[in-house]
């Protein structure tokens, strides 16, 4: 059993790795193009885009040749899928942009003797978006669910942490 997990974490720590290396690689003109397919999609296991590649050249006012480019490298780098009539962007295309869907939004009060220690560990807290808020609330996070019972232990070892509060995202119902 020990020896599965010590696998499953060196396959995911390559992963990670490999996933670094592969957006180094790309040119701000291929992240944009990864951005621009992102745009209206459908979140699934992949988000299938629904803009034509010829829209997208001239969207970027480049050429179809161009835009190949483009599409090769993204595929290569596995951030998107692509076909004959079809551009998917994969997971790891979802996480280059920061695009997340249904996300959870967490609320956090604390102790008022606390605030500058707690904000220094909160702001290394793995979140989309770290906020800082006035009301009921002092920090405002929005986390990938899969990472929240993580992002919970974490906050739970923050000195002055009174309350937490998770709300969850169940749909989409408009994104700019």
């Amino acid at each position: 059993m020990l020896d599965t997990v010590e696998q499953t974490v060196k396959q995911d720590a390559a992963s990670t790795d490999q996933f670094a290396i592969a957006l180094d690689r790309l040119t701000k003109k291929t992240m944009k193009v990864l951005r621009l397919l992102c745009e209206g999609g459908n979140p699934t296991t992949v988000l299938a885009s629904h803009i034509t590649q010829r829209d997208l050249a001239r969207k970027l006012h480049v050429t179809r040749q161009a835009l190949s480019v483009h599409i090769t490298r993204l595929v290569d780098a596995g951030l998107i899928q692509a076909g004959r009539g079809f551009i998917n962007v994969t997971d790891n295309g979802l996480k280059a942009t920061g695009y997340h869907h249904n996300p959870a939004i967490l609320m956090v009060r604390v102790a008022p003797q606390n605030q500058r220690e707690a904000y220094e560990k909160i702001k290394r807290i793995r979140a989309f978006e770290i906020f800082r808020a006035a009301g009921d609330a002092d920090f405002a996070l929005v986390v990938d669910q899969r990472n929240l019972d993580e992002v919970l232990q974490d906050l739970y070892a923050i000195q002055g942490i009174i309350e937490t509060r998770s709300v969850i995202a169940t749909e989409t119902l408009r994104q700019t």
